[in-house]
Order: structure tokens, then sequence, then C-alpha cells
């Protein structure tokens, strides 16, 4: 029997600044949203996204971006992958995707490594992160065991659609392309 209080639903879930999060070192299922007083809306932020539905936080200050999972350890996820390095963080392409139409020079300092995703120099991992720390907030919650956080990471997706997820959701194959249209042209680096 699990002695974990119940998880709060996704729209309770506490909200921080991501730079300012103190993530716990467990395994759980975070979420990412729009700082909607600092921009009332995706475009005010300079971000293109598909035309969903977005789940509005509680404290009516947020609407959800993106859900994803930590299988291990949250805190690592969060800071060693999400605010540091594109190449292992869906999230960092898929807003660099988003970001381009309104703006071409998130594509300053772009590379595609030899899997096909996209990488930044150092200066622009700096920039798109201080981008994420102007416009997002984050939030999580624990899970005890990798089955739960699963299973909660896809019922979350199932049920509110994130606009950031490419996975399980129905404007996946727009988010895709999107993807596609950034890559295009890079340059290869190793």
């Amino acid at each position: 029997m699990s002695t974990q209080p119940p998880e709060p639903g996704l729209a309770g879930l506490p909200l921080n600044t991501p730079l300012e999060a103190e993530v716990y070192r467990s395994r759980g299922v975070y979420s990412w949203w729009l700082d909607t007083p600092r921009s009332p809306t995706p475009e005010a932020a300079g971000l293109q996204l598909p035309e969903v539905p977005r789940l509005r936080h509680t404290s009516g200050t947020a609407e959800l971006l993106y859900v994803g999972r930590a299988r291990r350890d949250l805190h690592r996820r969060i800071t060693g992958q999400h605010l540091r390095r594109t190449r292992s963080s869906a999230l960092r392409r898929t807003l660099l995707a988003a970001l381009l139409p309104g703006d071409p020079s998130w594509r300053d300092g772009a590379a595609v490594d030899g899997r096909g995703r996209v990488v930044l120099d150092e200066e622009h991992e700096q920039r798109l992160t201080a981008w994420m720390q102007e416009h997002l907030l984050l939030g999580w919650a624990r899970c005890e065991t990798k089955d739960d956080v699963d299973a909660l990471e896809q019922r979350w997706i199932r049920e509110h659609q994130p606009v950031l997820n490419t996975e399980a959701t129905g404007h996946g194959p727009e988010l895709t392309e999107l993807k596609r249209v950034f890559r295009e042209g890079l340059p290869v680096r190793s």
C-alpha cells in the first residue's frame, strides 16, 4: 500500500519559475506551463502553436504546454536536460520549432547531430534557457515506481493533450512538421 498522498490534479500542481524550482531527487511527472501574467498568449511569447484547447491552471496564471516523465530523478531530468541540453530534450527541440516562425534567429547556433537531433552551441543554449525562465512555469508530482510514472504521464497526456507534446496527441503530426522545417538545411555537427 502506498504511503504517498494522492496526486493532485494536474491543474492544481504548485508552480515555480524553472531556475527557482527546488525539484525533488525522486521519480515523477513534470509539467511546463505558459506564465500568462508575463505572456498572456503563446503568440505574445513568440510561440506559433497548433490550435488546441489548453488546460488552465487553477491559479488562473498559467496554461499547460507540456507533460513529461522522469523515471529516476526529476531534478536531473529538469536541470540537466530541459534547462541545459537541447540534444536530449524533446521539449527544447519543440520550443525551438515553435519559436522559429516568429523569429528566424532561433536557428542561429543550431546544427543537427549524427542522429538527426537539433543541437545548439553554448550561447544559444543559454538564450533558450533564459527564454524558458522568462515565459514558463514548472510543476511536478512525485511517483513511487516507474510504472506509476508511466501511468500518470500517459493519463495526463491522453486527458489534456498538451500542445507541445508530440507523442500520443492528435496534433503531433503538426509539431513533427514544425520540427522538420526547423532542422531543414542545418549543418551537421558531431
